[in-house]
This record gives C-alpha cells, sequence and structure tokens, in this order.
C-alpha cells in the first residue's frame, strides 16, 4: 500500500527519516526566520531611538556644545581655588595650551609658570567678585567677559591692595571636558 501517514504527535515520526528530515529543516527555517525578524526588530527600534534623540531638545546634538552655565561654573571653581588658596585645582581648569596676557611689561604667562607662582606666593586673595558678566557661546567655545574686582592680601595679613581688572576668558569643551584656554585681562583705573 503506500506509506503510512505519520503521527506528528507520536514516535512515529522517527520512523520515517524523510519526514523527520522536512520537520527539522522547517524548524531549523522558523527558528532562523524569528530571530531575523528579531534582529530587524531591534535594528528599528535602535534607529528611532537614534532619530528621537536627535529630534529631542533634552538632548545635545553635540557632546562638545558648551552652556553658559557650564562657563560660569568653571569660572567659580577658578575662583574657588584662589580664594582657598589652592593651586591644585588649576591643574583642572586650566588647558595645558593656557596663556594669560596683559601684564604691564607685555610677557605672557603660561599654566605650569602661573600654577608655580600661584603656589609660592607671599599673598592671598580675600575677595573675589565680578560685574558685568557677560557670556557668549560659540558650539565649543564660550567667551566670558567682565570686571572683576580682587582683594589681594599680603602674608601679614595687614597690607591689602584692591585690584580692578577688566577681563576676558575664553573656554573650550573638548570631549565633555571644559577648560580654559586664554585670558586677558586690563587694569581699570
Amino acid at each position: 500500500m503506500g506509506k503510512k501517514p505519520v503521527d506528528i504527535h507520536g514516535s512515529d515520526i522517527f520512523n520515517c527519516p524523510k519526514d523527520a528530515l522536512f520537520i527539522s529543516y522547517a524548524a531549523m527555517v522558523f527558528n532562523k526566520s524569528i530571530n531575523d525578524m528579531k534582529k530587524v526588530i531591534y535594528l528599528l527600534c535602535l534607529m528611532l531611538g537614534i532619530v528621537s534623540c536627535d529630534n529631542n531638545e533634552g538632548f545635545s546634538k553635540d557632546l562638545n556644545a558648551i552652556s553658559k552655565e557650564e562657563a560660569k561654573n568653571l569660572l567659580h571653581q577658578w575662583t574657588d581655588a584662589y580664594l582657598a588658596n589652592d593651586p591644585e585645582p588649576l591643574n583642572h581648569i586650566l588647558d595645558d595650551s593656557w596663556i594669560y596676557s596683559g601684564s604691564s611689561d607685555g610677557n605672557v604667562t603660561d599654566k605650569k609658570s602661573t600654577i608655580e607662582e600661584f603656589s609660592n606666593a607671599d599673598y592671598r586673595f580675600g575677595e573675589i567678585t565680578y560685574d558685568h558678566l557677560n557670556v557668549r557661546l560659540y558650539d565649543d567655545i564660550a567667551v566670558l567677559r567682565g570686571t572683576e574686582k580682587m582683594l589681594i592680601i599680603d602674608s601679614t595679613g595687614k597690607d591689602t591692595v584692591e585690584v580692578h581688572l577688566r577681563f576676558t576668558d575664553v573656554y573650550q569643551k573638548k570631549n565633555g571636558v571644559i577648560k580654559a584656554i586664554s585670558t586677558h585681562s586690563s587694569p581699570i583705573e
């Protein structure tokens, strides 16, 4: 007579190698299709997530875009280091390329010599305040301009000097880290 029908729920399936091979192949194709479908769904979700982040104003399009708050925060960290008479934070605040210009003799000072001078100073800062602070942003660059009043106290604590300056600081954000790259100041009389 012909072939005996195969009961796919019973043990007869293994008595017919040809049918077993077909079912095994079908199961493999079905599993492969499910895995391929999962991959497609995963990629679609990933692409949707990227597109929605790019269009959401709550997410920065650029890791290095600097905000006014970040720029002001760096200025305050710098001020706090001076007021605490602590040169260590300057290593993180000032970029290795940082340059200061504005001394009366026209010389410029770099990060290393500024930190060295501050570490060995026979004076401290008693007060530092800012007025007319203006922050302009240019993607990864912030330019801060304003006036600064510093009260400098000598090592005896008896002599003080009040200095008024107009200053410009330039900060840059690289790889998510903000550092000062340039400073210029001029005395105000």
